[in-house]
């Protein structure tokens, strides 16, 4: 992917309303989707372990959601943006700081992080959408939604398949390949997507990404880190653009 495809994507779309558009319905379709993992999240003890429990997992989601949505509207509006953070640290400090906090305080910054992310989009003109991102410099600022989408794919694919849930992980997969294929009208555009749906067999049969904790994929916002496995076979390289990674 790069900025060049980006404007493509642009100018096929036709209009900077349908891009906008484009861009509502995903964010529309992550809030819809995450309340499954948000119906199996409760209001428990953290795990012995330290490996993360669904409560954690919406958490940690929330975290780089809301993080996104400020820097996105900070470059809109010359604003002062979030530093860039490594994924590791930055991932460490959010599990501790939530994971003693109520689902409700949780789920209700979960909303609101929707509804920010929602609201930027809408504030947006075409020409704000095709703004280089100032940490990724190869990629645009629509690219960040998508990103988070991404995201959101990756880790219940994680989750459930740390459950057994190999099917309902399938579904999550489909679901993001699905969702790009309706917002996407290039092949190239819809590449990722096509390829994490084709790579699950493989990847259902591996270990998870997680490394911190179960189902932690690549979060947007951070910086990437080199992963030794294969993009895509329990790699979150292929789940989000670098674009959503290095914040």
């Amino acid at each position: 992917m790069s900025r060049r495809w980006s404007r493509s994507w642009s100018r096929a779309s036709g209009s900077g309303h349908a891009v906008k558009q484009a861009l509502l319905d995903m964010v529309a379709a992550g809030r819809s989707r995450e309340a499954e993992l948000e119906a199996v999240c409760e209001d428990a003890p953290p795990n012995a372990d330290g490996s993360w429990t669904a409560k954690d997992q919406l958490a940690h989601l929330v975290y780089w959601r809301a993080r996104n949505a400020r820097l996105l509207e900070a470059v809109r509006t010359g604003g002062d943006m979030p530093p860039a953070v490594e994924d590791d640290d930055q991932n460490a400090i959010v599990y501790a700081e939530n994971r003693d906090r109520t689902l409700e305080a949780i789920e209700k910054e979960a909303q609101a992080s929707w509804a920010a992310m929602g609201a930027f989009v809408e504030a947006c003109t075409e020409e704000d959408l095709l703004n280089v991102h100032p940490y990724a410099p190869d990629y645009q600022l629509w690219e960040t939604v998508t990103g988070v989408i991404d995201h959101l794919a990756a880790h219940l694919v994680d989750f459930y398949l740390e459950r057994g849930g190999r099917r309902r992980a399938e579904a999550a997969q489909v679901w993001a390949y699905t969702l790009a294929s309706q917002v996407f009208s290039r092949p190239l555009q819809k590449a990722d997507s096509a390829y994490n749906l084709a790579c699950f067999p493989a990847a259902s049969r591996r270990e998870p990404r997680c490394e911190a904790g179960p189902g932690r994929a690549r979060a947007p916002g951070s910086r990437p880190r080199p992963d030794p496995r294969p993009p895509g076979v329990g790699s979150a390289a292929r789940y989000l653009s670098p674009c959503a990674q290095a914040r």
